[in-house]
């Protein structure tokens, strides 16, 4: 049975309907050429520009893809989502919203202003403020904060993903915005520790790489109250689930949340390689890919593939 505001048509179609849909969604997606990479970091300029994919899985642990499916990409800001799930589970929400807001900030991602005038708490865990805030929480050295965070992508995927090291190092020697907002916001004392060993985290968090598949588990999970698609393994609690389903909603997508939603009704956060991972509460999670991104961030093809999928699959929530 759906949640009251999704139909989820796609509940009861066979896998092979759904794939239908998907390569519906990526065949008309694929010729459009607007945005382009994130050129400033470099090697994501680097991809091939033609590269469209679209997986969806649903609670119930069936799948389909479409596209360019085997291509592996860095999921950048959409592994924000991991610190804050994990701190959430081991560290409870009074923790982690003692260091971050909750609010949408109606600026970009990268805002310093935001922090200078609103501040000394970022908006939010997914504005680059707030998930560097976040990955100052976590314990140890470098390398006991990596294994920490591949611990919980193993977890949260379903699989291990491996870090690309040249995407990292490329974060690295191009990352002076994030590393002005790390030292605004040490000097408002909410940061902990080191700034480059945390920055160093930051910048390996974003470079972990999955295929779309792999991508859409994380989504998945969510929609299905934070149990496995499939099998129903507890992974994380419901209360962190819901929590984070609502900040996805509405900050998930920086300052284009709202027109995200309104057109999608989907709970979504994006990242600059071109991905967007988006739920569909107690139905399934979505990832789509497309390397071409807007101003604000957002895969242009990927916004495409979500609007069609959105209404073919009626996973609109207000419909």
């Amino acid at each position: 049975m759906a949640a009251v505001g999704y139909k989820g048509r796609a509940m009861t179609e066979p896998p092979a309907e759904l794939a239908r849909v998907l390569d519906a969604a990526v065949a008309a997606a694929r010729d459009d050429a607007g945005g382009e990479p994130a050129r400033y970091i470099p090697e994501l300029a680097n991809v091939d520009l033609g590269l469209t994919a679209a997986a969806v899985v649903r609670c119930d642990g069936s799948a389909a893809q479409a596209g360019d499916v085997a291509h592996r990409f860095t999921l950048q800001s959409s592994a924000k989502l991991l610190p804050l799930i994990g701190l959430l589970e081991e560290r409870g929400s009074q923790a982690v919203f003692a260091k971050v807001g909750s609010e949408p900030s109606g600026d970009s991602f990268s805002s310093l202003a935001r922090i200078d005038e609103h501040g000394p708490l970022p908006s939010n865990p997914f504005d680059n403020a707030g998930a560097i805030a976040l990955c100052s929480m976590l314990e140890g050295n470098l390398e006991d904060r990596i294994a920490w965070m591949e611990r919980w992508t193993e977890r949260l995927y379903g699989v291990r993903l491996d870090i690309h090291q040249r995407v990292m190092f490329s974060e690295r020697r191009t990352g002076d915005r994030n590393r002005s907002i790390a030292y605004l916001l040490k000097s408002n004392g909410v940061l902990d520790g080191d700034v480059e060993r945390v920055l160093e985290t930051y910048f390996a968090l974003c470079s972990f790489e999955a295929t779309v598949a792999e991508a859409a588990r994380l989504p998945a999970m969510l929609a299905h109250g934070g149990l496995a698609p499939g099998s129903g393994e507890r992974v994380v609690s419901r209360e962190t689930a819901a929590c984070v389903v609502a900040l996805m909603a509405t900050t998930g997508m920086y300052d284009e949340s709202g027109t995200h939603l309104r057109e999608t009704g989907l709970p979504a956060k994006s990242g600059v390689s071109g991905v967007i991972v988006a739920v569909a509460p107690r139905l399934g999670g979505i990832a789509v890919f497309g390397p071409r991104v807007n101003a604000k961030g957002g895969s242009v093809r990927g916004h495409r593939m979500l609007r069609q999928l959105a209404r073919s699959l009626d996973w609109h929530f207000a419909f």
